[in-house]
């Protein structure tokens, strides 16, 4: 009677440490962790490239402030070539070099700006899909993560009355009997005791001798396997 009474608790005990396993599996089982790695990504490159793109516009602004400062400077030295203020030829040849020099500068930055306009489109496009797969990456973990919750909650109360259901069988069982399962089940993985079926150990599927089979059919027997030392039981057919 007391080695049925240990069976029948062992398999609330292997459904409990089974279902406390899948509890500690579900994030990655669900897909949530993956999914959160994602959504991590897709950020953190969303991020970097919005940071660049703002950067490349504070850079197209200041050069278009430069090229109109270039401009002005320009106009500037038109104005006083012509207003008949200036009559010296050497400082006259000054000013059209700086003139020459002034409108080469103001191509080369316009070169620029072209460039990094080129790439700022490029840019929101590349900005614009990235926003999109975040976008629905998060969505994807928010409903993952809200499945999970439910199925941990489901799985949580189970374990409760599983919990309940097993101080209740624990109360029928002998010390003696207890101490010797708790001690079993230590060393096998939870499973301290095995049903004998065609005289072979439910456990380790190896045969039972015949000097141990009479006393299986004594219900308090403690009987051990002689091959992996787990407690056996013969139930009725």
């Amino acid at each position: 009677m007391q080695l049925k009474l240990l069976w029948e608790l062992q398999k609330v005990d292997l459904a409990i440490k089974d279902l406390e396993e899948k509890i500690e599996e579900a994030p990655a089982e669900s897909g949530v962790d993956e999914t959160t790695e994602l959504v991590r990504q897709l950020r953190e490159d969303y991020e970097n490239r919005e940071n660049q793109n703002k950067d490349d516009r504070k850079k197209l602004k200041n050069l278009e402030m430069k090229t109109q400062k270039l401009v002005d400077d320009r106009r500037e030295v038109n104005d006083n070539m012509y207003n008949g203020t200036v009559t010296n030829v050497k400082e006259l040849e000054q000013m059209h070099r700086r003139m020459d020099q002034l409108l080469s500068e103001k191509e080369k930055t316009e070169d620029e700006i072209l460039l990094i306009m080129e790439s700022l489109e490029e840019q929101d496009e590349e900005l614009a899909r990235l926003k999109s797969e975040l976008d629905k990456a998060e969505n994807e973990l928010t409903e993952k993560e809200e499945r999970l919750k439910v199925n941990l909650a489901e799985m949580n109360q189970t374990i409760v009355g599983l919990r309940e259901e097993r101080a209740t069988r624990a109360e029928k069982v002998e010390r003696k009997y207890m101490d010797k399962y708790v001690m079993l089940a230590e060393k096998n993985q939870g499973q301290a005791i095995a049903v004998v079926n065609e005289d072979l150990c439910g456990g380790c599927r190896v045969f039972i001798s015949s000097g141990l089979r009479g006393h299986l059919y004594n219900p308090d027997a403690m009987v051990y396997c002689e091959n992996c030392g787990r407690l056996l039981v013969k139930l009725d057919d």
